[in-house]
């Protein structure tokens, strides 16, 4: 929540605490954030119900180096947290500690298990490491998805936590607009109503290799018109999907690498996308489906079970494996606006369906019951 440089993770951490702050009823909620020797200048957000309490003697690289190492320090050797009931974890790994304290985890999805091959490689052994033994030792666990959570049961049948579900709303309670393309994207060549919108890390799980290739597959009139423009940060094992996208540039294909973007940016880009597309080969749930969704404008996506558990049928599907159905789809998405208006009316629908005060109520009361426990 301090760092201004948020991935999908950050938004969720950040949204579902100011929510469950709100809803605290009394109950002191303490984060804790590194900050050695007050050499971190960011402002901590003012939360009611929430207190932050800075880590000072002890660098937030000492976490990376242990367990690089094959171990992890105590949790008591950053904070005593004496009179926590329960320590909640946003990010997939527990800390061991010395003495017993309930513990709640976030897992969002299980794909350094289920397609490995997408995982960054320090990232894969850190996880294979260290979070197996956190999902075991949890006493509840909170994920995004049904389908996570039917990949955690799968893979740990005898795990004794809790699973609750919190599927993750658009980030803005108000909708904020924008009629125009800020000046450094459109410096980039970007206009206004005239390009197909991907949003994500750039890294191959997001399917963007298969994208592009799809792009490069619509008919020339279609890709006169609109641009396919790949918002969002470097990622790993790039290598492949960047060559793609300079190769396709190189054939007359106009696409568009913003790299990270700002969140009026990322408002700016929905906002005048003339369709949104996320050819993902694997997700935790899809959070850029429902941004999408909350600005009007019409999605294809691949046809994988979570998408289908969150979209419904507000979306238009595709075969991720598949360069020709996809660039079928999209021109389809591009060309038909009566299918645009069902997809934007449905996408209206499936927003209703989800709230962040509805989470916080689901984990607060998960919270509540798991610390009457004994």
């Amino acid at each position: 929540m301090i760092d201004n440089t948020k991935t999908g993770i950050g938004y969720y951490v950040d949204f579902l605490i100011r929510k469950l702050g709100e809803q605290a009823n009394g109950k002191n909620l303490h984060g804790y954030y590194f900050d050695f020797l007050n050499t971190n200048h960011k402002k901590t957000p003012s939360i009611p119900g929430v207190t932050f309490r800075k880590i000072l003697l002890i660098p937030g690289k000492i976490l990376s180096v242990t367990r690089r190492l094959g171990f992890q320090p105590p949790l008591e050797l950053f904070t005593s947290t004496r009179s926590a009931d329960i320590v909640f974890y946003t990010n997939y790994v527990a800390l061991r500690a010395i003495r017993r304290r309930k513990i709640a985890l976030a897992v969002y999805d299980l794909s350094f298990l289920d397609c490995p091959e997408f995982t960054q490689p320090v990232n894969l052994t850190y996880l294979r490491r260290f979070c197996p033994p956190s999902i075991n030792s949890a006493d509840l666990i909170i994920t995004i998805s049904e389908f996570t959570k039917q990949r955690l049961l799968h893979y740990y049948p005898d795990m004794r936590a809790e699973i609750i579900v919190t599927p993750i709303p658009p980030v803005a309670d108000t909708v904020i607009r924008s009629d125009t393309i800020p000046e450094r994207l459109s410096s980039l060549g970007i206009q206004a109503n005239k390009y197909i919108l991907y949003l994500g890390t750039i890294e191959p799980r997001k399917n963007i290799k298969q994208l592009v290739e799809s792009y490069a597959l619509l008919p020339q009139e279609i890709r006169d018109a609109y641009s396919l423009v790949l918002a969002g940060g470097k990622g790993w094992k790039d290598e492949e999907i960047l060559e793609a996208i300079a190769a396709a540039i190189r054939a007359g294909c106009n696409i568009i690498q913003t790299g990270y973007i700002s969140d009026e940016e990322k408002i700016a880009l929905y906002s005048n996308a003339r369709c949104f597309t996320m050819p993902s080969h694997y997700e935790g749930f899809g959070m850029p489906i429902f941004e999408a969704m909350q600005y009007d404008v019409p999605v294809a996506t691949s046809d994988i079970p979570v998408f289908r558990e969150v979209a419904k049928d507000a979306v238009l599907y595709f075969d991720k494996e598949n360069p020709t159905d996809i660039a079928e789809k999209l021109a389809l998405l591009l060309s038909d606006e009566k299918l645009q208006q069902k997809l934007i009316r449905s996408g209206r629908e499936r927003l209703q369906a989800y709230s962040w005060e509805e989470n916080a109520r689901i984990v607060a009361a998960a919270l509540e019951q798991l610390s009457s426990t004994r």
